[in-house]
């Protein structure tokens, strides 16, 4: 006999005016599992749903993870081919600092990644991975697992960005360039096995593009000569985290945003996977899935993918 656990499941009621919508929600099909109903998987689902670890006597919670990922090659008169040095790195820093006390509630989340790669062609490190995305979210508890909240959001990259397979110095962005700053007001929803949902019909989202070189632009959604746009529109964010296993653990998060003033049938999307596989205390396997939808950048949908092996350890 099969148990079908489904770990996410959104939609909504335009998704269908847009391929790349479909395409999507396809993708985060594949995070759809099914398990024989053995004994082990009873132990994965038993430890997956387990309580958040309780708070200090002050009601504070804090705990994150380091991670460092590298890699490196060299070849000398090699007949196959191929670079004669390569060397990368990949780093990311999540950190969680959280607050309970009563009914109010205070979520704080700092996402921080980078990563380079270098090799003989290239003559300097190139930029594979950057983010930096903060949320902070406070809420007040209405119902056993529902609350009154107010969510705000940060996002942007810290270097410029270039695009190598047009030139190498084809700038495509840079720290605020674009930057996304949200307001949102709405009820969100948590339970004790790691998942939280927030929903808010009633949203505030400024667009920044302060790189004075893209300022005579139409770029990220800012008309030229112009610095930054507001948009007005709902937004959805869903947070899910779990250790399986005491080497094991996943982490995601997906943000929707539609835009009532501009094709509010084109979903912004936001999705970040974290898969971690450890095999000794502080050496493990990271695989990061990100996927991008947001046609005022490019009218494709977005897909980053980074496996490495490296240095895990808890913060």
């Amino acid at each position: 006999m099969k148990l079908q656990w489904k770990f996410f499941h959104c939609s909504f009621y335009f998704a269908t005016h847009m391929k790349t919508t479909t395409t999507l929600f396809f993708c985060i099909a594949i995070f759809n599992f099914s398990y024989s109903q053995d004994r082990t998987v009873s132990e994965l689902l038993t430890v997956s749903t387990r309580p958040i670890q309780s708070l200090d006597s002050n009601g504070w919670k804090l705990n994150g993870t380091f991670l460092l990922n590298m890699n490196q090659g060299t070849s000398s008169h090699w007949v196959g081919g191929g670079e004669e040095n390569v060397l990368g790195f990949n780093s990311n820093v999540y950190y969680a600092v959280n607050f309970r006390h009563n009914k109010h509630t205070w979520d704080n989340y700092f996402d921080l990644a980078l990563g380079f790669q270098n090799a003989t062609s290239f003559g300097k490190f190139r930029k594979i991975d950057d983010r930096v995305d903060v949320t902070s979210k406070y809420g007040y508890r209405i119902d056993h697992h529902w609350y009154l909240a107010l969510l705000t959001n940060f996002n942007s990259q810290t270097l410029a960005g270039y695009d190598y397979a047009i030139k190498a110095d084809q700038k495509v962005s840079n720290f605020l360039s674009p930057g996304k700053i949200i307001l949102s007001p709405g009820l969100d929803y948590k339970t004790s096995n790691r998942f939280s949902l927030f929903i808010s019909p009633v949203t505030v989202r400024w667009v920044l593009k302060k790189d004075p070189d893209f300022y005579h632009m139409a770029k990220f959604g800012v008309d030229s000569a112009r610095r930054s746009n507001t948009e007005f529109g709902a937004f959805v964010t869903a947070k899910f985290n779990a250790s399986f296993t005491k080497w094991a653990s996943y982490r995601s998060r997906i943000d929707l945003f539609s835009n009532y003033k501009r094709k509010p049938e084109n979903i912004d999307v936001l999705m970040n996977n974290l898969l971690t596989m450890k095999f000794t205390k502080v050496f493990a396997t990271n695989v990061s899935l990100d996927l991008i939808y947001d046609d005022d950048v490019i009218k494709r949908l977005q897909i980053k993918e980074v496996l490495g092996i490296g240095f895990t350890v808890k913060l």
